[in-house]
């Protein structure tokens, strides 16, 4: 199968490391190809950049997706995802309501640990349009931003354990999110330090848009 990711930026910095890492969540025959878009913001963190490129997804999705069995926007927020599904026959996932999804399957008290700004605010926002706002009880930040999580990886990681220890101690989470695209490839190594389980956004991603594939399930506004 092959799989289109949509890197919802306007460079091509974050392309051939967001390939290798969806290729380490990808089955056996599965091809991963990643595209950005041609212009936008460097990254989204703020009400204004989400409705930047939630149009451009779009269209880029729209142009682009003939010879591709499935599509997944690379951002939490989940731009345009919920438009594509309206637009394009296959199966369109979007990192939030994928990791969101596997979260309820395996627990009852969920985080979202994020770059800490007003991504959190659009976070919680998505929640809220997925109906999912009664078992996530925390939506947490870090101090960094977007930009900020290549240069300091080890402070990055350091900082999302410290905020799920401190929540697993304040409310009982049993589950925890990472609810940023940029800390995909972080789920396991910190899941081994907090002793719950860490959904990595890109693998939740892909391995639902794989079994939606495997099971010949389609957007269904499509019908046969």
């Amino acid at each position: 199968m092959r799989v289109l990711i949509v890197n919802p930026v306007g460079h091509s910095t974050w392309d051939e490391q967001d390939k290798r890492t969806y290729e380490e969540f990808a089955s056996q025959g599965t091809e991963i190809v990643v595209r950005s878009l041609s212009e936008g913001p460097m990254s989204i963190e703020t009400p204004e950049a989400h409705a930047e490129v939630t149009y451009r997804v779009m269209k880029l999705v729209k142009e682009i997706h003939e010879g591709f069995d499935g599509v997944i926007v690379n951002c939490f927020f989940d731009p345009g995802v919920d438009m594509l599904k309206g637009m394009i026959k296959q199966p369109v996932v979007g990192p939030c309501e994928s990791s969101l999804a596997l979260a309820s399957l395996i627990g009852r008290k969920v985080l979202v640990a994020s770059v800490g700004n007003e991504a959190l605010w659009i976070i919680d926002d998505r929640i809220r349009q997925l109906g999912l706002s009664s078992f996530v009880v925390g939506i947490k930040g870090i101090p960094y931003g977007v930009l900020d999580i290549d240069s300091d990886r080890d402070g990055v990681k350091k900082a999302l354990i410290s905020v799920i220890n401190k929540e697993i101690r304040a409310r009982g989470v049993d589950v925890a999110v990472l609810g940023c695209t940029g800390l995909a490839g972080l789920a396991r190594e910190v899941q081994k330090a907090v002793g719950i389980p860490v959904i990595d956004p890109a693998g939740a991603a892909l391995k639902t848009l794989e079994g939606l594939i495997k099971l010949g399930l389609h957007n269904g506004l499509f019908g046969k």
